[in-house]
Order: C-alpha cells, then structure tokens, then sequence
C-alpha cells in the first residue's frame, strides 16, 4: 500500500472508532476490536474451547479467533452467549478474518418493552422478537400486560381477569377475549432464560385500570382508575402480584403508576375516612399513599419494584426501586431520581417511543398529525451520561394504532438496532455513520428471517403498514 493510501485508511479507521486493521460486521459494536488480514477456517467453526475467567465483568467476554480454532474467555454464561452472538455475525460474512475481540456493556439494562394489551400479537411473535433482542444483546423484556383495553395474564385466582378482562383491544371492544395462559408465559420465560433476558411483567396500577374494573366494579374510581380508599382492593392486588411474582422468575415487578386521573376521587366510597386517618391533605398526597401501598405489597414477595416516572415523588424509599424516566419534557425528573437514590432506566419518549413514526412521509403513528417524528439517528445519537444510578436504556412501543404483525415489526426495526448499539457500546465508540454501514449486513439478516423492517434505504423504501 502506497504511504499516501495508507495515511488515509489510518485517519479513516481513527474517523469511525475502529483500529486501522480489519473491520467488523457486528451489532452492537464491540469495546475493543483487534483482527487481521489472516482468514479464519470456517470448516472449523465448531472447534470452540470455552475457557472460565472469574475476574472478567458480568457478560463481559473475550473472542479469539486464530486460524483453525476459537477461544471464548467469560466469567459467566451470559458473556460466553454474547460471545457466540457475535461470532454468529462474523461467520455471516464471505471471509471471517482472525483476531481478538474484548467485550463488555455498557449497561446492565438494555431494553424492549411491548404492550400487548391494546392489541395481542402472541407467542409466535414474542418468540421471534426475543430471538431478536438475543442477537442485539438486549436483555430485558418489559411486557404490558394490562391497560385499559384488556387484561393479557392469566390469574389462578381471579379467572374472570382473563374471561371477562380479556375481552376486546383497541380497535374493537368486543373482540374475543385473548390472554396468555400461564403455560404459555412459562414457555415463554423459559425461553427468553435461554437467551438471558429477563421478561419483566407490568399490570399497570392505579390509572389504566378499566380492563380490570369490569371484573371488579366495587373497585371503580372513576376516570380508568381504581379506588385508593377501599381496603379490600389492597388484599386483591396483594393476590395478583404474589401469584405473578411466583410465576416470573426475574428480579422486577412493575407496577406503572402513569397518568392518573383523580377527578372522581373525592366522592368515592371511604375516601373521607381515609384522609382524615392517614391524615391526607390532597388527592395527589393519596395517590402516593396508594403507591406506597402498592410498593409495600411487591417488596414483600421480594422482588424489586419498577415504575414509571409519575412515582419518583411519591415518598417511598428508592432502596430497591426502578425508575422508567419518559417523560421528555419533564427533564428534572430524570435528574430528581438519580439525586433520590433511584435506579433510572433512560426511555423518554422523544425519541425512545416506536409508536412515533421514523419518517415524515408515514401515514399512520402516535402524534403523527403534530409531525411527531423519532428517526432512528435521534436515538442513537441521544445523549446519556455515566452515572452509576442510571443503569440502563429502553424502547418502548404502545400499540393503539399497531394491529398487525407487519406494523409491530416495520416500528420496531431497525431502530431497536440501533438502541441496542447505543445500551451496550461505550460512547466513545458510537458512530452513526459506521453503524448504517454494518447496518447493511442487518438487513439481510432481518430479510433472512422475514421480517417486516422499515428501510431507511430511500430507494428501497418499503410501503408502510395501515394497521
């Protein structure tokens, strides 16, 4: 190679993150990335020695690939799956070069959140979605599973939850009734654990609630909301979220706590009696009562709560609470929870929502007609600072105007890709323009797979879903 050419490859690789050796089709990015022009022997993929190495970080690992054989060091199988992930993108290219690849998060958090309540997508779906997030190294599943639209959940103890709750979803209220039985969440968990991810349920509380209000009337707050004052509410949800904390074995419960309207609160049955004995001065001071009830309730099957935004001020001990930070306009929140001791995860909807659209010249998408829009460069590009309170980042996709699986997968790829690149990758090594490049290598794999991604491609731009 000429001097001249070489001095531009250098100030290229240096340009893009990457040492001036052989570039690497992977996703998301690696920490640390060393190969030659040496071509690895792909007949002897199979020729893999796993080596233990305690003092690496949680799913940190590290990839050797010498000429006819491959050396995965990790502390912990999370980081030896993540190793094989990456080494499945490798093999994907013609010529798979040797090398060494180091690796770790820079999250613990990095996640996906589906709401299936307003619209029910199944197993299937879910499945393919988890395979998904398994090759991006995302690893939490942040499921909502009851809203206003329909409860999604099977209860042992409350069936008509599903019967009854079941029934309808946003674009018909009286669709049959679709749920998960706990077999099928069980099939589901067990393989999301093959995967490390964990799958975090949500039963949204005390807003949202309709769904869960045609079962139990006596409950009505008015306004989708349940009655803080009424005792025996607490012994329901003190059933529900110990039989869920029983049927998923992750770490969280999340309880929402989102958008509560109070309107109706002051008349409701025993709500005097409950402001002169808790000695109560307002209904925003009962809606944190209610939260603290409820956080109470979910430390005692001793998993860790998760909650949105709405419930930083609420007056509950942050020891071993989650905070979902969304609220885009509301920046002091995010910075309010990490001073109160929280846990924050960074999801604010602009540009972390997917039920926005990613194109201008989309039809069909939440706030559409304020031409709301988060492209896929906003989330990747969107500022997070280190902090050891903020332990990860999210997308979230809300499905009132998402029917079918078509839509489902056009809004959520390839910007989950990118927020994948963005929750594991340091900020130092993040390039956008490197990323659509490796991007190429995604879309034929999303091809392979069938799925319905959105193509930012503009001459290869695929028609958009209605519904």
């Amino acid at each position: 190679m000429k001097l001249k050419s070489l001095l531009v490859a250098i100030m290229l690789f240096a340009l893009i993150g990457i040492t001036p050796c052989v570039a690497a089709n992977i996703i998301p990015y690696p920490q640390s990335v060393e190969l030659n022009e040496v071509v690895f022997n792909k007949a002897k993929l199979h020729k893999v020695k796993y080596v233990k190495d305690k003092k690496m970080a949680p799913e940190a690992y590290e990839l050797q690939i010498k000429k006819n054989k491959i050396i995965i060091k990790s502390a912990d199988a999370a980081g030896r799956f993540y190793a094989e992930q990456t080494l499945a993108q490798l093999a994907s290219d013609d010529v798979m070069y040797c090398g060494v690849i180091k690796d770790e998060p820079r999250f613990q958090w990095r996640g996906l959140m589906l709401d299936e309540s307003r619209h029910f997508f199944g197993k299937e779906q879910v499945l393919t979605i988890l395979d998904l997030m398994a090759r991006y190294k995302l690893n939490r599943f942040h499921w909502h599973l009851s809203d206003d639209q329909g409860w999604r959940v099977e209860i042992k103890a409350y069936p008509n939850l599903t019967k009854i709750g079941g029934i309808g979803c946003n674009t018909d209220s009286k669709a049959p009734a679709k749920f998960y039985t706990q077999d099928e969440i069980r099939e589901i968990l067990a393989y999301a654990a093959e995967r490390h991810i964990m799958v975090i349920p949500e039963i949204d509380m005390p807003g949202h609630a309709s769904a869960f209000v045609k079962v139990f009337p006596e409950f009505d707050g008015k306004n989708r909301t349940v009655n803080p004052a009424n005792e025996e509410l607490y012994k329901v949800l003190e059933t529900i979220y110990k039989e869920l904390a029983d049927l998923f074995p992750g770490n969280y419960l999340h309880i929402g706590g989102d958008e509560v309207s109070k309107r109706g609160w002051n008349d409701l049955a025993g709500m005097k009696e409950l402001l002169e004995k808790e000695n109560l001065k307002s209904m925003n001071e009962v809606e944190k009562y209610f939260n603290r009830r409820l956080s109470d309730i979910i430390v005692a099957t001793g998993k860790r709560v998760v909650a949105w935004d709405d419930l930083i001020d609420c007056g509950t001990n942050p020891e071993g609470k989650t905070i979902m930070w969304w609220q885009c306009d509301k920046p002091l929140l995010l910075a309010e929870g990490v001073e109160k001791g929280f846990d924050m995860v960074v999801c604010p909807n602009d540009p972390f929502y997917l039920d926005y659209v990613q194109d201008i010249k989309d039809k069909v998408g939440h706030l559409v007609h304020r031409q709301w829009v988060n492209e896929m460069k906003e989330i990747y590009e969107y500022p997070i600072i280190d902090n050891p309170k903020i332990i990860g980042t999210q997308t979230n996709i809300w499905t009132e105007k998402v029917v079918t699986t078509d839509r489902l997968e056009y809004m959520l790829f390839p910007r989950v890709v990118a927020q994948a690149e963005k929750a594991w990758t340091k900020s130092k090594n993040l390039n956008y323009k490197n990323f659509l490049e490796r991007l190429e290598n995604e879309y034929k794999y999303l091809d392979s797979v069938n799925i319905y991604y959105y193509d930012f491609r503009e001459d290869k731009r695929r028609e958009e879903p209605q519904r």
